[in-house]
């Protein structure tokens, strides 16, 4: 089988291994082949590590805490390193613990940096607190681009990039920082996260926008999750491409 070239295998969550708390077919499968070598790169930005671990133990899927890498957490690691950081997360309670555990104030007063995640209470009210806070020149993080992930019955979640959208229709020229795919601080957070090193890596992913270009970006081989494939037939993939090998 093609993937048995590569010693680190990259996967997104939602849309290849499960959609909402459904799994999908040939995803169980696959996590347990792939074992060690699989590493979970998701734009998720709702869970930590350790509550996805858990959650995706509930369903089958023992995938422990250190080898899943997430945009939300991602993002605040990356905001510790930031000196005196004055935070105003809008995010889920999960995310909230985390920021604390790491030493940040996720509801700090006159911030200076803005973390947008996908937050279920995101209403009227934090629109308009986000956008007062910007122009008044807080920095402008968001954990992830993407506008949805797929549901379990095909339709579309609202995610971080549908929230985004809403604060340029206020503010259409202010800028931002993503953290997540397909940019490439995600990707080398996963990587680091190889004990020995990665030498041969493949991203597998179900979203060209994001999946297919980061890894692009990065110069990894990759996969779009999609029609099946009779080298892996448990594990559908659509295509492969900048420099992966061919599902023909």
């Amino acid at each position: 089988m093609w993937l048995d070239r590569f010693d680190t295998i990259l996967c997104d969550l939602d849309g290849c291994l499960i959609s909402g708390d459904v799994v999908l077919p040939g995803a169980a499968e696959f996590v347990a082949w792939a074992g060690e070598r699989l590493v979970v790169l998701s734009n998720n930005s709702t869970d930590t590590p350790e509550t996805l671990s858990t959650r995706l133990g509930t369903l089958g899927l023992k995938i422990p805490a250190e080898r899943i890498v997430l945009a939300g957490t991602a993002a605040l690691d990356h905001l510790t390193g930031v000196d005196g950081v004055r935070l105003r997360l809008y995010g889920s309670a999960a995310l909230k613990v985390h920021a604390r555990q790491l030493g940040l104030d996720p509801d700090a007063e006159a911030p200076s940096h803005i973390l947008l995640t996908r937050d279920e209470g995101f209403g009227y009210a934090q629109l308009c607190e986000c956008v007062r806070w910007c122009e008044k020149g807080a920095e402008l993080i968001i954990a992830n681009p993407d506008r949805s992930h797929p549901a379990a019955d095909g339709g579309a979640v609202p995610e971080t990039g549908s929230l985004l959208a809403a604060i340029h229709a206020v503010l259409p020229e202010h800028p931002y920082t993503v953290i997540g795919k397909p940019e490439a601080m995600l990707y080398r957070h996963a990587l680091s996260r190889r004990t020995g090193g990665a030498k041969t890596v493949v991203a597998i992913g179900d979203n060209p926008a994001t999946d297919g270009l980061g890894a692009t970006r990065q110069g990894l081989a990759h996969a779009i999750v999609g029609a099946r494939s009779e080298d892996f037939p448990t594990f559908s993939v659509l295509m492969a491409c900048g420099g992966g090998p061919s599902t023909g």
